[in-house]
């Protein structure tokens, strides 16, 4: 017979909002919440109702702390996605993480928290194989079911992606004179962000685009398909289309061009590279020095940065350390495209005033790439968060590939 506790005596309830910024009453609201165990299988069985549509994660603490994201990855059920109001139900199978886990006292909780769609976990996932287009989200890497991020079927058969906090974040971007490797295009200025926005932790990978597009890049083909490697031998104009060109049309793009493909059949109208602005500042998270780790050029940039090492193809993704937003090879590996067409200083900024939602020049011949100091290149002082430089928009290299973002 399940167990059923209710009292705060021995089983107590929290159900929690999770999106603290907004105002109580937009926000989903969770009630009828009944929790049980069962004695035999340890399965903790949480039923709850909502007024309203909300994503619905899970917590389990002690003493109030959390018992750690990776011990509740396997929960099922109405949990880690966007559901409908009404009644539903959640399950977590204590004894695959937590052999013998009871609700015992006062100092056991289980917490369920609603979230507003507009204001979700910082974790998103995507299915690219099975349910094309499904999403899930959690509230921490270490959440995602399978051993996290080190599983490689995030690299290949899943995008996950990172919620950035941009939203009127104003930065500043470039770097000052006196920056250890500093180039003359990276003009010291300020810019203000309007949008949140999630962006891929990892490099879009060949795996990745395979599954989506139905085929492999030939370019991929030719010099050996590894899914777990960056997407690379694609140029922009190929990937976007030439028909539709930022910033003229905005985020439009070429009917049919991959871009075009990720949209309709991932059913993310938004999916983009980022602007130049927007990497910086998911590059940076948050940090001033040189690079995000703190360090400055001519430190070594080992650990988070794969730097020339007579190699020719990049590394797997994600094998490094990330940035304190949790993305991988910001640095090195590949380069990445961006949106906007590349200019010097005299057209790159306004100088001395605060630009909001940057676009880049109206046009131009070539279209900036960040993350440089490539696993091709040996100049550490490349691995920088405001080092930028230009490439063809139109002809193939084998060092430049993709960060994808979406716009909520």
């Amino acid at each position: 017979m399940p167990m059923r506790k209710e009292n705060a005596r021995s089983l107590l309830m929290i159900a929690t909002m999770a999106a603290a910024v907004a105002e109580a009453a937009a926000l989903p609201q969770l009630t009828h919440v009944r929790v049980s165990q069962d004695a035999v299988t340890q399965c903790v069985t949480v039923d709850y109702a909502l007024d309203a549509p909300a994503i619905v994660t899970l917590d389990v603490l002690t003493n109030g702390v959390s018992i750690g994201a990776a011990n509740v990855t396997c929960a099922y059920g109405d949990v880690n996605r966007l559901v409908g109001g009404g009644a539903h139900r959640l399950c977590w199978p204590a004894a695959k993480s937590w052999p013998g886990f009871r609700f015992s006292d006062d100092t056991v909780s289980v917490e369920v928290s609603a979230w507003a769609p507009d204001l979700p976990p910082d974790y998103m996932v995507v299915d690219l194989v099975v349910n094309k287009g499904e999403r899930t989200w959690y509230v921490a890497a270490d959440q995602l079911p399978g051993g996290g991020l080190q599983n490689d079927k995030y690299k290949t058969d899943y995008l996950v992606m990172r919620r950035i906090p941009a939203e009127g974040r104003t930065f500043r971007m470039g770097s000052p004179g006196d920056e250890p490797g500093r180039k003359q295009n990276e003009t010291l200025h300020y810019v203000t962000l309007t949008n949140d926005f999630y962006m891929s932790v990892f490099e879009l990978t060949q795996g990745q685009y395979k599954n989506v597009v139905g085929e492999l890049n030939p370019l991929n083909t030719k010099y050996g398909f590894d899914a777990v490697r960056p997407l690379d031998w694609l140029v922009y104009d190929r990937f976007r289309g030439t028909t539709k060109q930022w910033p003229q049309a905005g985020h439009e793009v070429e009917s049919g061009s991959p871009m075009d493909v990720f949209r309709s059949v991932l059913k993310m109208p938004s999916l983009d590279l980022p602007t130049e602005a927007e990497w910086e500042f998911a590059c940076r998270a948050g940090t001033l020095s040189a690079r995000y780790d703190g360090t400055d050029f001519p430190a070594s940039a080992a650990g988070i940065a794969w730097l020339g090492e007579g190699r020719v193809r990049p590394h797997a993704v994600g094998l490094l350390k990330p940035n304190g937003y949790g993305l991988y090879d910001m640095y090195g590996n590949v380069d990445e495209y961006c949106l906007d067409y590349y200019a010097d200083d005299h057209t790159y900024v306004a100088v001395g005033s605060t630009v909001v939602a940057p676009q880049g020049p109206a046009n131009g011949t070539e279209r900036v790439i960040r993350g440089t100091g490539s696993w091709w290149s040996a100049k550490g002082d490349n691995a920088r968060s405001a080092f930028r430089q230009s490439y063809t928009a139109s002809g193939p290299w084998m060092c430049v590939g993709y960060r994808l973002i979406c716009r909520p």
